[in-house]
């Protein structure tokens, strides 16, 4: 009987730990582009408001598009310290799409290739939206 019990109990915990990987293993991607999308929401939001010069802009959904690495050319002086992304170094280039509250789509395109790695804007396009575009509710 004892066996019985700890067999029931090695069964149970077996499929607790492989339920719990594959519960949490699909979504993952998902989670990484919430979580790195919550991140951009500040220069998201701040850009939005210059290209549409509104003090509390909205949008009902955010993508991310396409994420690119690049790397600088390296550049070699006497006096220059690799600090940035000025001497061969990575960084990124990330396509956000938007859907607008108006229904209205618009692509950021963002870098980080400055001292801080912080991202801004580099340029925006406005209605040239993706065919395969699914939406992610605004933070």
């Amino acid at each position: 009987m004892s066996s019985f019990k700890i067999n029931i109990i090695f069964l149970t915990s077996a499929l607790v730990i492989l339920g719990a990987s594959t519960v949490y293993a699909e979504p993952r991607e998902e989670f990484l582009e919430e979580a790195f999308l919550q991140q951009l929401h500040p220069v998201v939001y701040s850009s939005l408001q210059s290209i549409y010069h509104e003090q509390h802009t909205q949008y009902k959904c955010i993508r991310i598009v396409s994420i690119n690495e690049r790397v600088t050319a390296l550049r070699k002086r006497a006096k220059e310290l690799p600090v940035d992304a000025i001497h061969g170094q990575k960084y990124f280039e990330i396509t956000v799409g938007i859907l607008r509250s108006n229904s209205e789509y618009v692509e950021l395109t963002l870098k980080n290739d400055t001292v801080s790695a912080l991202y801004y804007l580099v340029n925006y396009k406005k209605d040239v939206r993706q065919v395969q575009f699914n939406c992610i509710p605004s933070l």
